[in-house]
């Protein structure tokens, strides 16, 4: 069973692949080697190892085995030695005496010197004492080999640590295995095929840990040239090699069948073989998957993801006042494929067309509309793909047909189409310059451009929020502001109804002229100053030092022509605050006119004023109609809700309140149905440490 499951045969062939494998992912890896001469050599040894320890009969034989095998053998683990201690004198090498360097120097000198010399007896007269000694030669470099690569795991820094010691199983592995092969040989007895294979079984577990370790640390990998294109050719050799090993593989079992079952045998795996091969060297599609999935699984990215996105991120931020948000999302995708310009095209409404709202580096911006049905906005929506125009012109099959967009014509330098997608929706797109012409679209690229997209779509459709919340505030404060000086022109046109009215009774009487002449004085200064707060934009004048019961005093002279007349009870003395004066006055009298309307003609409305723990108190007081506890709660304070029909705004309140809190205040409401209310304001008595006049 152990025989039969460590086939040389099999194992040789895997170990074989493997190596193969390795040795093609070191190829095509770009960037710099540390290890790229030593590393080469293992991969080379151990294939050549591999593909000649299943042809023993080829040279002259030393105990029954060729001495080309032993030297290959030797040689196999000087390059495992020569990999471990270059990595030991490179960045990690460690502090080692110059007596301990002359002996290694020694030490190698010998062993290749003494193989060398019975290599050359041992193809003159192939006795068989130099395959032990050649299998000594080997033990020897074996152990040194596990003695390199325990220190080397031991010493690895922190960051290198997973990949190295990957490394280092790999090469335990490898040096353990064929110190056991050289141990039994030299024991004399000869090597059984089935040790041969759990070898091989064994070596490729190593090429399987050093190409784990391979994927792990990239920068291991060749620092030689080698084209795109002959990169993308690469993976479909590696398969059709791959599937043509295996068939070889199965060609010994063809030889326990019958003729007949082995030419049918023969034909499926001709078949099963070719169709495969033939659609991995002439399938465009199935090779451009291919290369992906390779690029993706085995090859290092050529980006840091990390890097790019952090300079994403970094440019869509930055506190830049001379480039908006518009112009810095271009530059932070154009940077990805290093595109000089680019021009961004958001929609204006929904279902609406896209414009060209900003441009970096561009010459100008296009006066050109792009309709919401264009094919190149619905190929992007649907596909969600970036659309590149070079190879849009050259394969205009892979974009379903497609045609180079006609707004494209006043940009023919234009090359990438990005679209600008947030939640499933099209909101914009950039268009990217072309940056060179070598330049060429790769799956990174396109993965870069298309999570890019999303990011800056969300910062875009953020920023148009945030700008229509802007605008939104803006209105809103104009609409107070509005509604606040309407309020107060109700309240003075009310005033002057009343005179009005009052005048036919009395026009002969001087009192009520004199009073007339005053309340029109007072009216036009109010009014000229409701009109200067449109103007300014501002509801409230300057704050200033105002001694409480004079406003008070003023507010009741403003509603003493209705009943019941308000009554004063003043008890503050020489009480002061600071506040906007003419505000506070018309708050009173909106507090007060509201009492008297709640209240019968013969009830009574009291105003109240004194100094209470530490604040000025002002309260207005009445034993009217009063009000339930859920409308104090819940309707009172709301903004454009009143009772009182098309003669109320609903907003009186609501002003009261939000003044005395931004003076720092309070406003407390009491009130109970058939019983009465009563508002108690509190204002901050005057410091003049703190008095600073607030425009």
């Amino acid at each position: 069973m152990t025989a039969a499951f460590f086939n040389l045969t099999l194992w040789a062939a895997v170990m074989a692949l493997v190596y193969s494998v390795a040795g093609t992912y070191v190829l095509l890896a770009p960037g710099g080697v540390l290890v790229r001469r030593q590393l080469l050599g293992v991969l080379l040894a151990s294939v050549a190892w591999a593909i000649l320890v299943v042809q023993p009969g080829l040279f002259s034989l030393a105990d029954g085995y060729p001495v080309a095998f032993y030297g290959l053998q030797v040689i196999l683990l000087f390059s495992w030695y020569a990999l471990l201690h270059r990595l030991l004198r490179g960045p990690y090498e460690q502090s080692m005496p110059e007596v301990v360097k002359r002996l290694l120097r020694l030490f190698w000198a010998v062993v290749v010197g003494a193989s060398g010399l019975v290599a050359w007896l041992a193809w003159q007269d192939g006795t068989p004492w130099q395959g032990t000694l050649f299998s000594v030669a080997a033990a020897s470099i074996a152990l040194v080999c596990l003695a390199l690569a325990a220190q080397l795991g031991r010493d690895a820094p922190v960051e290198s640590r997973t990949a190295l010691r990957s490394l280092v199983a790999a090469a335990g592995l490898a040096a353990g295995a064929q110190a056991v092969l050289a141990i039994v040989a030299a024991a004399g007895a000869g090597i059984p095929r089935a040790l041969l294979g759990a070898t091989s079984a064994v070596l490729a577990a190593s090429g399987l840990l050093l190409l784990f370790g391979l994927r792990l640390r990239p920068q291991w990998s060749l620092a030689i040239f080698v084209s795109p294109e002959a990169r993308s050719y690469a993976p479909r050799f590696l398969a059709s090699l791959s599937i043509l090993l295996l068939a070889l593989l199965l060609l010994p079992v063809f030889r326990s069948m019958a003729p007949e079952l082995a030419r049918q045998s023969a034909l499926l795996l001709v078949l099963a073989t070719g169709v495969p091969v033939c659609l991995l060297l002439f399938s465009e599609r199935l090779n451009a998957r291919l290369r992906v999935y390779v690029s993706k699984h085995f090859l290092p990215f050529r980006y840091d993801y990390r890097e790019e996105w952090l300079r994403l991120i970094d440019t869509l931020v930055a506190p830049d006042a001379q480039s908006p948000l518009p112009e810095r999302v271009i530059r932070g995708v154009a940077q990805i494929v290093s595109s000089p310009a680019g021009v961004l095209w958001m929609r204006a409404s929904q279902g609406g067309p896209f414009t060209a709202t900003a441009g970096w580096n561009a010459r100008a911006l296009p006066d050109v509309q792009i309709l919401p049905d264009d094919p190149a906005v619905a190929f992007m929506l649907e596909r969600q793909w970036t659309i590149d125009t070079a190879e849009l012109a050259r394969r205009p099959e892979l974009y379903g047909g497609l045609r180079r967009p006609e707004w494209l014509e006043s940009f023919p330098e234009a090359l990438l189409i990005v679209p600008l997608i947030s939640n499933e929706t099209l909101i914009g797109l950039i268009v990217l310059f072309q940056s060179s012409s070598a330049f060429r679209l790769t799956f990174e690229e396109i993965d870069l451009l298309r999570t890019s997209g999303r990011q800056v779509a969300a910062f875009l459709a953020q920023y148009e929020s945030d700008q229509k919340l802007a605008e939104g505030r803006q209105f809103e404060a104009f609409n107070r502001l509005t509604a606040f000086v309407m309020h107060d022109l109700k309240n003075l046109i009310a005033q002057q109804s009343l005179m009005v009215e009052n005048a036919a009774r009395h026009k002969g009487n001087p009192a009520f002229f004199e009073d007339a002449m005053a309340t029109i004085n007072n009216s036009v200064a109010r009014m000229n100053k409701l009109l200067q707060q449109l103007q300014s934009g501002e509801a409230g004048g300057p704050r200033q030092k105002v001694r409480v019961a004079a406003v008070v005093a003023d507010a009741i002279e403003r509603c003493k022509s209705r009943e019941p007349v308000p009554q004063l009870v003043d008890d503050s003395g020489d009480l002061h605050v600071w506040i906007d004066r003419e505000r506070l006055t018309a708050v009173l009298a909106h507090l007060i006119r509201n009492a008297q309307e709640a209240t019968q003609r013969d009830g009574q409305v009291t105003v109240r004023v004194a100094l209470a723990d530490g604040a000025a108190l002002i309260e207005v007081e009445d034993d009217g109609a009063g009000m339930e506890p859920d409308f104090v709660r819940e309707r009172l304070f709301r903004p454009f809700d009143t009772t009182k029909g098309s003669k109320g705004m609903g907003i009186g309140a609501y002003q009261a309140r939000t003044f005395v809190v931004e003076a720092g205040g309070s406003l407390r409401v009491e009130s109970e149905p058939g019983k009465g209310s009563r508002f108690a304001l509190r204002l901050p008595v005057y410091d003049a440490a703190n008095a600073v006049p607030v425009p």
